[in-house]
């Protein structure tokens, strides 16, 4: 049976392990990690309770002076006026956030490399990627629920004057709506009137909505979570896939709200619905393995797949597919299912006279010929 001494010993042991473990992980206040790693090692247990207590950083702490890290700093300027960071990017105006160099570590996997955004006021700014691609790691960093490991985040707005929109919002189960609600207003803007409270849920078509919030579907949650933000009349609204537990229905009415709300503030949407992003923003950010792969007009975006056409034809289409590779203003010609026809040409203007004249002298039964100038080929193309 070991000793007490033995089961101190060890306790000893397992703890300065798990605080030089988490002090790797974090950032550091007040003194370089080195420093604090010697003390947690040389001074237990007082070096242990020094660095959880004065060294360990919290989330709502300032960021860190350390020059091992350029943490995110905050200015409430009016007006930033900066280049674009990427050649392509042409801001409106001033941009109402900028992020240089933002970067995100987990111990060695890397959530954000490098990036660099800027998003303009009044625009309705739309962040698309695959799962894992650091959307969330993104909104979450410009919001200043995480701090980057590395760069900085520049905002031209109160923070007060923000309101974030989590993925899956979760509220006390015991309140009703318009207590929820309030308690949002009471916290983002008490001099607002009370009557806010029921625009706010009538914004998201809440109003009758009556009992604890514990009944209430994903749906319902994700609707009130959206009136919790609207209550305050922010600034800067940022928003975590909001419509991705609502019925189609409910999924038109938020787009519209949201195409609404771009009047008067601006909007940050992360969403996997493509079709969403295309409906209601001017602007648009590619992300992909916590890299920018395009960011600018939505409208360039799409201008990238203007050159690749669907061509459909009876089948078979072989014969077809070879002449259109022998053609000069033809990239590429694949068939990847029988007689479906994916194109990509150099001439477009060429391509849109001449495709209908070959399959003419060719006798081929002609079913489509559709520019594929949508957000979701362009996208593929970025991220494949």
């Amino acid at each position: 049976m070991p000793t007490p001494v033995v089961v101190l010993a060890v306790l000893a042991v397992s703890v300065v392990a798990v605080a030089m473990i988490d002090l790797t992980r974090q950032d550091v206040r007040v003194l370089p990690k080195w420093a604090w790693g010697l003390i947690v090692l040389v001074a237990f247990p007082i070096g242990v309770i020094a660095y959880l207590v004065m060294g360990r950083c919290r989330p709502w702490d300032d960021p860190p002076d350390d020059d091992s890290i350029v943490a995110s700093r905050v200015d409430t300027s009016e007006a930033i006026d900066r280049p674009a960071a990427r050649s392509g990017v042409r801001p409106a105006g001033p941009p109402l956030i900028l992020a240089t160099g933002l970067s995100k570590w987990y111990g060695t996997a890397i959530a954000l490399d490098r990036v660099d955004l800027q998003i303009p006021r009044g625009s309705t700014y739309g962040l698309i990627g695959p799962n894992g691609a650091g959307k969330t790691t993104i909104i979450s960093v410009l919001a200043g629920l995480r701090r980057p490991t590395a760069g900085t985040v520049t905002l031209a707005v109160d923070r007060r004057k923000i309101a974030v929109l989590v993925d899956t919002p979760r509220f006390e189960p015991w309140l009703t709506a318009a207590e929820v609600v309030d308690l949002a207003r009471h916290l983002m803007a008490p001099g607002l009137p009370g009557s806010r409270v029921e625009q706010a849920l009538a914004e998201v078509d809440l109003r009758e909505a009556r009992g604890p919030v514990g009944g209430f579907s994903r749906g319902m949650l994700q609707r009130l979570g959206l009136a919790a933000c609207l209550v305050g009349d922010p600034a800067l609204l940022i928003l975590d896939e909001p419509c991705s537990a609502l019925d189609p229905a409910g999924r038109r009415e938020v787009l519209d709200l949201i195409g609404r709300l771009a009047r008067t503030a601006t909007v940050v949407l992360s969403t996997h619905s493509l079709a969403d992003v295309q409906q209601v923003c001017d602007t648009v950010a590619v992300v992909d393995r916590g890299r920018i792969r395009f960011e600018g007009a939505i409208t360039d975006l799409l201008a990238r797949s203007a050159s690749v056409f669907a061509l459909q034809v009876r089948p078979p289409a072989t014969g077809l597919v070879d002449a259109l590779r022998d053609r000069p203003w033809v990239t590429e010609a694949a068939e990847p299912v029988p007689g479906r026809i994916r194109l990509v040409v150099g001439d477009t203007a060429r391509a849109e006279r001449e495709i209908p004249r070959l399959i003419a002298d060719r006798r081929e039964r002609l079913i489509a010929l559709t520019p594929m100038t949508n957000l979701e080929t362009a996208f593929l193309d970025l991220t494949s």
